[in-house]
């Protein structure tokens, strides 16, 4: 036990290690190149610190300048949470290499690894910065199960066909938000002109838009399904609607349409798609009734929850309350997949079981 105890800490210091050494060394990097009034390393350090955290996508909550209301950070890059991914399921398969104990691996690994940003979040607060401190090991924990899950066992195939059809549509939405970027390239120009951001501050600033990708192809996806996003407060950009009051410097989102395009929302064909072929492939490989009912409902429940946790962590505030809500609702995607979910049981299930049931009631008994 102690043996494995040890190999899990180390792993689990090495994986934070990864993330958090090349971040230290681009904030000293950037501290010394911008220059500072007090000298104090101590804040590169604490910089480094919580950009690790927010690659785990801890909200923060800011006290800014005078003037302003109290703000927060919760619209934060799903794309960067792939490197500390990476980093605890490297540690995770050395642990378990070297101990032979897969299921203790993780359970200590994960353990250390929660214990170890929770303790980096306590002591990175500031009085103007501070994560949240009771979501850090919840979000610190749900990445790590994330990224020490088999994902070729039995019990998982069962929702293959779904989770590739949303990552299909999800790289589709990026696609034409790369072609949009093009057709508004003025927009975007003048938006990055007006940021100034220096050679070293516009490779980092390009990579953290690079980042939020996920995010802008998850509002994307809520946009051509017709419930839109928000960029602000009282704001709503859909097909149907174009309400808005400014948009921030940031270049990519220069993407954004201008106008009305009522005709995207044949979009909508597409979940009902994937939902339909999803629903036949069962019935096909089932013939009873409460077989394909149970297969279809175990299948779907997954994805709507994806979708809500997507939709959760694609949304939020950005730095003041005036950008409050930024993104989508996190409740509009899953409810839509829900309802055609719903409507093609009855359609396909329900209804033929009803029929039959009044045609030959004896059979149905």
């Amino acid at each position: 036990m102690s043996r494995i105890l040890l190999i899990a800490f180390q792993q689990a210091l090495r994986s934070a290690a990864l993330i958090l050494l090349p971040l230290s060394f681009i904030a000293l990097f950037a501290w010394s190149t911008a220059g500072s009034a007090t000298g104090n390393t101590s804040d590169p350090i604490r910089a480094a610190i919580w950009m690790w955290l927010g690659s785990h996508l801890i909200p923060f909550k800011l006290s800014l300048a005078s003037g302003f209301s109290s703000g927060a950070l919760s619209y934060l890059p799903i794309g960067a949470a792939i490197f500390p991914w990476l980093a605890i399921r490297s540690g995770f398969r050395r642990a378990s290499e070297f101990s032979n104990n897969p299921r203790g691996s993780r359970t200590f690994v994960l353990f250390f690894y929660t214990v170890i940003a929770t303790i980096a979040a306590t002591l990175s607060q500031s009085e103007n910065i501070k994560p949240n401190i009771i979501l850090t090991p919840i979000f610190v924990l749900l990445l790590g199960l994330s990224a020490t899950v088999n994902y070729q066992s039995d019990s998982l195939q069962r929702f293959k066909f779904a989770t590739q059809a949303f990552m299909a549509v999800l790289g589709l939405t990026i696609l034409v938000v790369g072609i949009s970027l093009i057709l508004h390239f003025e927009i975007v120009r003048s938006l990055a002109i007006v940021i100034q951001p220096g050679i070293m501050g516009g490779i980092l600033f390009t990579i953290l838009q690079l980042l939020y990708l996920p995010n802008i192809a998850i509002a994307g996806i809520s946009y051509f399904f017709g419930m839109g996003f928000s960029l602000g407060t009282d704001t709503l950009i859909s097909p149907l609607t174009i309400d808005l009051n400014s948009l921030p410097a940031i270049p990519i989102l220069g993407s954004l349409p201008t106008s009305e395009h009522p005709l995207l929302l044949i979009s909508l064909v597409a979940p009902i798609l994937i939902i339909s072929l999803n629903q036949l492939n069962v019935f096909r490989k089932h013939t009873e009734f409460k077989d394909r009912q149970s297969k279809i409902l175990i299948g779907i429940i997954p994805l709507i929850a994806l979708l809500a946790l997507f939709s959760f962590l694609a949304g939020g505030t950005l730095l003041t309350q005036d950008m409050h809500p930024v993104g989508v609702t996190w409740w509009k995607l899953p409810a839509l997949v829900a309802v055609i979910q719903l409507l093609t049981l009855i359609l396909g299930l329900y209804l033929p079981k009803l029929i039959r049931a009044i045609k030959s009631p004896k059979a149905e008994i």
